[in-house]
């Protein structure tokens, strides 16, 4: 396997998102948590030393990640909320890191070269 000297962030939906999504004109009445956190988005940022710098990059740029979820959820600008703050960010969303990043179409890629 070839490892990729680089860090995922997945950007997880929170119930505090669930709950402003909800008392938005035309919300799902059905919505549940459970569903907003399935295939969520994974960025893949710069190799760190550890969590904190790693959380120190996506509070660099949270600004345009903030944005880009609200868009991809549908909500249209004139529906975001007009504060758009680091701590409003955090609290829509809980962030994951993990280190072991791994490119298998790179080692596929390898495999059919190798056998051509």
């Amino acid at each position: 396997m070839f490892e990729v000297d680089r860090i995922v962030a997945i950007i997880r939906p929170t119930n505090y998102m669930l709950e402003w999504l909800k008392q938005l004109p035309k919300a799902l009445d059905n919505m549940v948590l459970r569903n907003l956190q399935k295939d969520c988005t994974a960025l893949l940022i710069p190799a760190f030393d550890g969590p904190k710098q790693a959380q120190a990059y996506i509070d660099h740029i949270y600004q345009g990640l903030f944005e880009a979820e609200l868009e991809s959820w549908g909500v249209p600008k004139k529906s975001w909320p007009k504060d758009r703050s680091l701590e409003l960010f955090n609290k829509f969303y809980d962030i994951e890191f993990h280190s072991m990043v791994y490119d298998i179409a790179y080692l596929e890629q390898r495999q059919k070269e190798r056998q051509a």
